[in-house]
């Protein structure tokens, strides 16, 4: 077992606080929270003096193989924005993605994909208990391809998305009433190449992702440049080619993951190989879905050496203030965008350290106060602080080494 720590970092934007005497593990209930969050949504300094003490958990994905290895787990205190000590949750070879989803009589369940290849690349489907970090492996089902790289749930919980970034595949799955999966109900096998030399030699499926409607699925291909458009039967899992089959980006650009505004009208587009973010247009009628592109922003300073420094993660802020998109390789910075309230585009980004090396995975806690960085290099877990009026990210709280963290959810 690994003993999570935290140290104090030199404030960015706040200021400094004693953090000591580790998690509180002091319950508050859920309506209570909601009920003091919305009555001050945007009073930092008011919530940081007296902050509920919310405890949760979350679940780390991590890319480590073999015994003792696999999915860990901790608490989460929202309160604080401290982690608690570090378990293993399951048992599974590089399980570098994870998706939650909670069903209508409370049971929890988590799906993680294992970036291997041949018959180990797989999805596993668990039952979690939030209180222990306990998983309980429901079953096992091949992914359809090498190396996948994400997964994801439908927003109605039966149908399951995995994305084969080796492979150059997707495939959906539907989800059985005890929360296991099927085999694979539609696979497409992608072929192709792009012109970035050494990462667009064939197709990559990054991920793959439900319009929040659940009504089509939008898979962002790597190698390829391109972000391919499905329908979703609802009722059987299946997927079918949509008309315009999908949307290109630039050359070379390679679109990796991407993020839904709030109201479900736009697509945020993180493309790897060029650093940029592109704001999509999402449109739905009776032929199909679309996406028309509004504008691009680059993640990085301006005069940054092009193809050194790349962008991973992709997030949206709950309240709909904000972008974020994490940089890594020479470039370990988070981007802030400001969205422009009236068309839902990008204004020009800020920057700040991530607090470590390689962010492969960042995600805000459910209270849209913390932002948790996953760095695969540095090998370890960072907290920031986000000023909810400002979307502004403060340095490092807290920092917590996990051997090659790869994404964190929270439940």
């Amino acid at each position: 077992m690994q003993t999570s720590h935290s140290r104090e970092a030199r404030p960015c934007l706040y200021s400094k606080r004693n953090h000591k005497n580790g998690p509180v593990r002091t319950m508050v209930s859920r309506r209570k929270f909601i009920a003091s969050s919305a009555a001050l949504p945007f009073a930092g300094p008011l919530l940081r003096a007296a902050a509920p003490l919310q405890v949760s958990r979350i679940f780390i994905g991590t890319g480590n193989s073999g015994p003792g290895q696999g999915i860990m787990t901790a608490t989460w205190n929202s309160g604080r924005g401290v982690v608690g000590e570090l378990s293993l949750a399951a048992e599974v070879d590089s399980p570098t993605f994870l998706a939650t989803y909670r069903q209508m009589d409370g049971t929890l369940l988590l799906y993680a994909i294992s970036e291997t290849a041949g018959p180990a690349a797989r999805v596993t489907a668990y039952r979690a208990y939030a209180g222990s970090g306990k998983l309980q492996v429901l079953n096992h089902v091949a992914s359809g391809g090498d190396g996948p790289a994400h997964v994801s749930v439908s927003p109605d919980g039966r149908t399951v998305l995995a994305s084969n970034y080796g492979g150059g595949s997707v495939s959906s799955f539907r989800v059985k009433d005890d929360g296991s999966l099927s085999e694979a109900v539609s696979h497409f096998q992608y072929s192709g190449s792009g012109p970035f030399p050494g990462r667009q030699e064939k197709p990559h499926a990054h991920s793959a992702v439900c319009s929040p409607d659940g009504q089509y699925v939008l898979v962002n291909d790597l190698g390829l440049d391109r972000i391919a458009l499905y329908r979703l039967d609802q009722a059987t899992s299946v997927l079918t080619p949509n008309d315009p089959p999908f949307w290109q980006s630039g050359p070379g650009e390679g679109p990796r993951h991407i993020a839904w505004s709030r109201d479900g009208k736009l697509v945020y587009d993180a493309n790897e190989l060029n650093s940029t973010v592109d704001t999509l247009a999402w449109n739905e009628s009776a032929a199909g879905g679309s996406l028309h592109t509004l504008q691009s922003r680059s993640t990085l300073p301006e005069g940054f050496a092009p193809s050194t420094a790349f962008v991973g993660e992709v997030i949206t802020s709950a309240d709909g203030r904000n972008v974020y998109a994490g940089n890594r390789v020479a470039n370990d910075t988070v981007a802030i965008f400001d969205v422009d309230r009236t068309n839902g585009t990008l204004l020009p980004a800020r920057f700040v350290p991530s607090g470590g090396k390689n962010s492969r995975h960042i995600a805000l806690d459910p209270t849209d106060r913390w932002m948790v960085i996953s760095h695969q290099t540095s090998n370890d877990l960072a907290v920031l602080e986000r000023d909810r009026r400002t979307g502004a990210l403060s340095a490092p709280r807290h920092t917590y080494p996990v051997s090659k963290p790869m994404c964190v959810v929270f439940v």
